[in-house]
């Protein structure tokens, strides 16, 4: 939410040091997260005066005017006719000037005519979203002087992250408040001195969903432009101008933090009645689009129209125009659970909704009132008509006690009662002394306040939290040794080791997503409140976060990129899990390595994690949706599934947007843990090793090159080692077939072997192969 100084300086005074009020915002809770000038990209523009005026030579619908800026005269052209000799304007030349988006203006020529400078509109100075001419003072200025100090542009605003349980804060006069407290100095709300007659206009409230409806009618009122005060302040928050009354409700909305709606009178048939939809309803809003009503949304009626969608947005035809004469205000309260179902069912969010959502106070409708009925009547004239107010059932503050000895426990000292009472009122808690405590008041405005721990986190916020002395809670105790964690942490070390980067995502994810996996992964439990659709199912998976991460990166500019993730999905059932994802260059920094990664590498990479806790796993081929066909299997362990492997699919690369081939795996780091033993280490040998070649064709599809090296490894006690040393296709090789040369090495840690009993382990393993379906040796060296 933005916050002006200027608007801020009208309720308290905030000082000059701007960095210091941050300072202070942030420490109380209300994060400061950015510091804007809205008009800081206006350069070089000045008033100036008209002192020619004539029509274009060449056109019909333009004039040309000559304007001094107190630096001399210049040439500007516009389409504005309602421009006179002698007014003054807003001027910047060629080359220096910049409007408040920071475009610089050009020198134009115009059918034959040349301008070295532009006359600036509202719009663009930032001050109106759409100008018909060009901004003319209404009085005489200074020539000469620049526009932001003539028009107080020189505005900082403060960006504010305000917490979902702080809806007071939504406000100028929140904000005040809070800073009152920190400061521990007075701050004013406005009082306007407005009398109310009781109204005769029907309200019926014929839903517990509104918990209060005031309804003002204002009669005689002038719909025109607004002040220009009222456009800065408005612009400055993000806010654009409409007209003076709809800019007024946007005003005092930001001043008190209630949304507040007018109606067109005329347009209303005689009475208001809020009821609930019953679904099927067409509701056109303000911004002109129709909405399909589900059942259950808060309406605003006539009786037979629907007039506003509560807590959301007004309708169409019910709203001010400029031929709008008499108009009806509304001040309500809704239910805050049912207005952000309402906004998120429709996909409608607005203002006034953010600010329900959270909670409106409604015991402060009245101020609210008077406060607009003051300011309508001063900018857009008319005379009050009357007031009607429908409150079922009042909502009254509540009544908390905190102890002193609770208060002294939890801050770890003895406060001072003056400070806590001093504090307490600044907040509007009122409080008073009963027994060994305090008995606090809690006004409407702040729902948050519950219990007596939420006294004792407020008195501790604005005393500060640093100025809390550190204390020992409790004695040191040593914990434990834990091998589960242990394990974690150490695979931790071991991918990044290998180059991962470690992610925390949330434990959510998108059915879209998971449908684009089909049956690979059984889909996770629904939430009933989600955050939003996108994350609405516990995650089945943490593959599904860690490809989001991967093609975030990458459509960064981020091509290299290898993450893991340790966490929790939810399948059949909670299990803990590792994920790794891969895409780009093998090695980021070697320029000289121009591998890029693939299956394999993927592969080794993560059998190199385990293998430095003992771990060997087996693959097994088997496609899968989400997967490549043919480049994607399961990872076994003693000959159970523990996890899957594989080439992410073309249409989820798609989904993601990524271009470049991504690869996956999981597995079940419980299934590894169970599976752990201790290190054994064995004597290296003193003897000699001798390897020999052995090539052969295999048949695609029949035999995997992982049966051919366990029966290798199998084939002989004096069997040290198996590796592929070449692969190939091509000329020579059947077209069903590859060519594989493996190396196997024979050694003993007892003594050196000798020829014959190499020749018979190697005679051994031909036989084997040879009797295997689908390999054909080759040679033998």
């Amino acid at each position: 939410m933005k916050i002006s100084i200027e608007w801020l300086n009208d309720y308290i005074d905030t000082g000059k040091d701007i960095e210091r009020l941050a300072e202070d915002l942030t420490l109380s809770g209300s994060e400061v997260e950015e510091i804007e000038r809205p008009f800081e990209r206006i350069n070089a523009v000045f008033s100036a005066k008209v002192v020619e005026r004539k029509a274009h030579p060449n056109a019909d619908n333009l004039i040309v005017c000559r304007v001094d800026d107190g630096n001399g005269l210049h040439t500007i052209i516009t389409s504005d006719k309602t421009v006179s000799e002698g007014d003054f304007i807003a001027f910047g030349s060629c080359q220096k000037a910049s409007d408040v988006n920071g475009h610089v203006v050009e020198p134009l020529e115009i059918r034959g005519v040349k301008t070295d400078g532009m006359a600036f509109s509202l719009q663009e100075l930032g001050l109106e979203a759409h100008s018909e001419g060009i901004f003319k003072f209404e009085k005489p200025v200074e020539v000469g002087v620049d526009i932001k100090k003539l028009l107080d542009l020189e505005q900082t605003v403060f960006e504010l992250e305000i917490t979902p349980n702080r809806p007071d804060c939504l406000s100028h006069i929140g904000i005040a408040r809070e800073l009152s407290a920190v400061r521990r100095t007075k701050f004013k709300i406005p009082k306007p001195s407005v009398d109310f007659q009781q109204g005769d206009f029907p309200v019926l409230i014929e839903t517990d969903k509104c918990l209060r409806y005031v309804a003002l009618t204002i009669k005689g009122v002038t719909v025109k432009d607004s002040p220009l005060w009222l456009k800065r302040r408005l612009s400055s928050v993000g806010l654009r101008s409409i007209n003076n009354v709809t800019d007024i409700t946007n005003y005092v909305m930001m001043e008190f933090g209630h949304p507040v709606h007018a109606f067109d009178l005329e347009k209303v048939n005689s009475r208001i009645v809020v009821k609930d939809a019953k679904g099927g309803e067409k509701f056109v809003a303000l911004n002109s689009k129709e909405y399909t009503l589900n059942g259950g949304e808060t309406l605003i009626t006539d009786g037979e129209n629907i007039l506003a969608l509560g807590g959301v947005m007004g309708g169409k035809y019910s709203g001010i125009s400029l031929q709008t004469k008499d108009i009806l205000i509304e001040i309500a309260t809704f239910d805050p659970v049912n207005t952000r179902k309402t906004s998120r069912k429709i996909n409608l969010s607005t203002d006034a909704s953010y600010r329900f959502e959270r909670g409106v106070d409604p015991n402060d409708t009245f101020d609210v009132a008077k406060r607009i009925a003051q300011m309508v009547i001063s900018i857009s004239g008319g005379k009050i008509d009357g007031i009607v107010d429908v409150y079922p059932t009042e909502v009254k503050s509540k009544k908390v006690f905190i102890s002193r000895e609770k208060l002294s426990s939890y801050m770890s000292f003895t406060p001072n009662e003056n400070e806590v009472e001093e504090i307490f009122d600044y907040l509007g808690i009122k409080v008073s002394q009963n027994g060994n405590g305090w008995e606090c008041i809690v006004p409407t405005f702040r729902p948050d306040i519950n219990q007596d721990v939420d006294l004792v986190e407020e008195f501790a916020r604005i005393h500060g939290l640093d100025a809390i002395p550190s204390v020992m809670s409790m004695p040191f105790v040593k914990g434990e040794s834990n091998s589960w964690w242990e394990f974690k942490n150490k695979l931790r070390t071991l991918s990044t080791s290998c180059g991962y980067f470690e992610n925390v995502n949330y434990s959510f994810s998108d059915p879209k997503v998971e449908e684009l996996f089909g049956d690979t992964f059984k889909r996770g439990p629904k939430l009933l409140n989600p955050v939003s659709p996108e994350m609405s199912l516990m995650r089945s998976s943490l593959i599904f976060n860690l490809i989001d991460s991967l093609s975030y990166n990458v459509k960064h500019q981020e091509n290299n990129v290898k993450f893991f993730e340790i966490g929790k999905a939810f399948e059949e059932k909670e299990e803990e899990r590792i994920s790794f994802a891969a895409t780009g260059a093998v090695s980021t920094f070697d320029y000289t390595d121009k591998r890029y990664e693939d299956l394999l590498i993927f592969k080794g990479e993560i059998e190199s994690i385990f293998k430095n806790m003992h771990i060997d796993f087996e693959f097994s081929n088997e496609d899968m949706a989400g997967f490549e066909n043919g480049r994607c299997g399961r990872i076994l362990l003693n000959g159970k599934k523990i996890g899957i492997i594989g080439q992410i699919s073309e249409k989820v690369n798609e989904f993601f947007d990524v271009d470049t081939p991504i690869y996956v795996a999981e597995l079940k780091i419980e299934e590894i843990f169970k599976n752990l033993r201790p290190f054994r280490y064995e004597s290296y040998s003193q003897y000699p090793s001798s390897f020999k070649d052995l090539s052969m064709f295999v048949k695609k599809g029949e035999i995997r090159a992982a049966e051919i090296f366990k029966t290798a490894r199998n084939s002989s006690e004096y069997v040290q080692d198996v590796r592929v040393v070449d692969l190939y296709t091509g000329k020579g090789v059947p077209q069903d077939s590859y060519s594989i040369t493996i190396r196997v090495t024979y050694n003993s840690v007892k003594k050196t072997l000798s020829d014959q009993e190499i020749d018979s382990a190697f005679s051994r393993l031909m036989e084997l192969l040879e009797s295997m379906k689908g390999i054909t040796l080759r040679k033998v060296r």
